[in-house]
């Protein structure tokens, strides 16, 4: 991938296959170049664990012009730490994770694996970004987050982020956007 365009990473907890994660995906596609590492399957609550005794598998599950989706057999920031040393020729522009279903606040956050790859992407000193939505539905509906999503993405793109810094947002379950 060596576009023009941004270069984002993005994982989750909730797994490749969770809805969230390919809303956001779609979402940001037509203005990035995309990778995505995210869990072979649900891994919640994982917050900032890795996997140090079991070899890590990847799979490669799309390639195509502008992005590329794999799934690993750890947890999240396994998935992040796989990327950025095995996977890119390029260091991401931003890195992303959701969108989660379920909030990451509050003590939430210290929990979670959504959070756990923006943590590993702010060690890094890479911009990193946590998209949550307050629904719990594996049908839950992403469309109204969005114009905010694209919105915070080109923000934070041209603007950056302060170094150790990274943004967790929450979205509320049926609130006007």
């Amino acid at each position: 991938m060596s576009t023009n365009k941004p270069f984002l990473l993005i994982s989750n907890d909730d797994g490749v296959f969770a809805k969230g994660i390919n809303f956001l995906i779609e979402t940001l596609r037509p203005v990035a170049d995309i990778l995505v590492v995210a869990p072979d399957s649900p891994r919640s609550g994982a917050g900032c664990a890795i996997t140090p005794t079991v070899p890590l598998s990847l799979k490669v599950l799309r390639d195509e012009p502008g992005l590329k989706i794999c799934s690993c057999s750890g947890t999240p920031v396994d998935c992040v730490k796989m990327a950025l040393n095995v996977l890119v020729d390029r260091r991401p522009d931003l890195i992303i994770g959701g969108i989660n279903h379920g909030d990451n606040s509050a003590v939430n956050a210290h929990y979670s694996g959504t959070m756990g790859v923006v943590f590993e992407g702010c060690m890094k000193g890479i911009p990193s970004v946590a998209f949550s939505l307050c629904d719990h539905d594996p049908d839950a509906d992403f469309t109204p987050t969005l114009p905010i999503i694209r919105n915070i993405v080109s923000e934070v793109l041209k603007r950056g982020l302060p170094k150790g810094c990274c943004l967790n947002v929450n979205f509320p379950e049926k609130a006007p956007y």
